[in-house]
């Protein structure tokens, strides 16, 4: 296969949950064990940020208020704690874009996004960024793909989706897309190479 296009979601591939946010809630704060699911399971307001209908300040003061903390220090520890940097995975992208690839992050993600790439030394791995609570609308639906097909001048059969859920393949695989389940960098780095002519 070639691809010209990397189209990369960032969490779970670029950015990674670090357990330890969540233990430390869970043991300090006295979240409940499933509070990793109280963020971002189905019924949590998480639906509403990433499509834009309420900030990442105001995401975070509504699960400070069910876990009964204060709403700053919550924020300061999400900042601080939450997501840490797939190093390998972000060492093989700018790798691979100083080679010629272009580069689009495809992220359902709330409105802090591009401030987070920022904070993590990574924004400058994307040509394009396509943020669900910028565009309105998220994986698996194929509204947000097609913004990210927008944003280039590649074929979808020349572009190649990368993310850790499954449910968001089918979408991207309609449009003619190449996609690959991410797991973990070991598993994609044997894989990968041998799979794909990148950027000749």
């Amino acid at each position: 296969m070639e691809i010209k296009t990397l189209l990369l979601d960032i969490g779970g591939v670029v950015l990674l949950t670090n357990p330890e946010f969540w233990t430390y809630l869970h043991q300090q704060h006295g979240a409940p064990e499933n509070v990793e699911q109280l963020f971002y399971g189905h019924d949590s307001p998480w639906g509403a940020c990433r499509t834009g209908l309420m900030t990442y300040d105001e995401y975070t003061r509504e699960m400070a208020r069910q876990l009964d903390m204060d709403p700053a220090e919550l924020i300061r520890l999400r900042r601080q704690m939450e997501w840490i940097v797939n190093v390998p995975m972000t060492q093989w992208v700018r790798q691979q874009r100083n080679q010629g690839l272009e580069v689009i992050a495809i992220s359902n993600a709330d409105d802090r996004l591009e401030q987070h790439l920022r904070e993590f030394g990574v924004v400058d791995l994307f040509d394009h960024i396509i943020n669900s609570a910028r565009v309105g609308f998220a994986k698996p639906d194929p509204e947000i793909y097609q913004a990210a097909l927008k944003a280039t001048a590649t074929p979808p059969e020349l572009c190649l989706f990368v993310d850790d859920r499954i449910r968001n393949m089918p979408p991207a695989e309609d449009l003619g897309i190449q996609t690959w389940v991410y797991t973990d960098f070991e598993a994609f780095s044997q894989g990968i190479e041998t799979l794909l002519d990148i950027g000749s």
